[in-house]
């Protein structure tokens, strides 16, 4: 929201995985730069001033803790413009039988 100001929330239940997508449509991430931003302190807006952003743990954290439920999570382009974060993890994790 700090960079899109609207987003939306979308939940996909399929037979063998659950998604949540975090759709936004502001200004997006550049393709060359969607896997960077998994990185440890990696941010795209470079000038490390904690006013204008995080310190880049967020989506290091958000991934490693889905990959551990045998997820993982993603970012594709919104169409129209912006980012969408896709979640995806195991639906026996989620809804056991």
């Amino acid at each position: 929201l700090r960079y899109a100001e609207h987003a939306e929330i979308e939940l996909r239940d399929g037979a063998e995985w659950v998604e949540v997508r975090v759709i936004d449509y502001g200004p997006g991430i550049a393709p060359a730069l969607r896997e960077s931003v998994f990185e440890a302190f990696y941010r795209v807006e470079g000038s490390r001033n904690r006013n204008s952003g995080g310190v880049g743990l967020g989506l290091t954290i958000a991934r490693e803790a889905a990959q551990r439920q045998g997820g993982d999570i993603h970012l594709e382009e919104t169409p129209g413009g912006g980012l969408t974060a896709i979640l995806r993890l195991p639906r026996a994790l989620t809804c056991p039988a």
